[in-house]
């Protein structure tokens, strides 16, 4: 049995979506220049899903 425990709140959540959709947060700000924290908020937020669409279709296949 293993004595360590992962004990997520929700600021270590949001960290990790921010790091998974951290390509979608750089193209977002670059390609909204007059918008720049809604543009990446935005593109963060769409890298996330595509990730996590990524990950569900790579659990659903064969391959996994």
């Amino acid at each position: 049995m293993s004595d360590i425990g992962l004990d997520w709140g929700p600021l270590d959540l949001t960290l990790i979506a921010l790091i998974i959709g951290a390509p979608g947060l750089v193209i977002g700000a670059v390609s909204w220049p007059r918008h720049r924290i809604y543009g990446a908020l935005l593109g963060a937020a769409a890298g996330l899903v595509l990730w996590l669409a990524g990950f569900v279709l790579w659990e659903a296949s064969p391959w996994s």
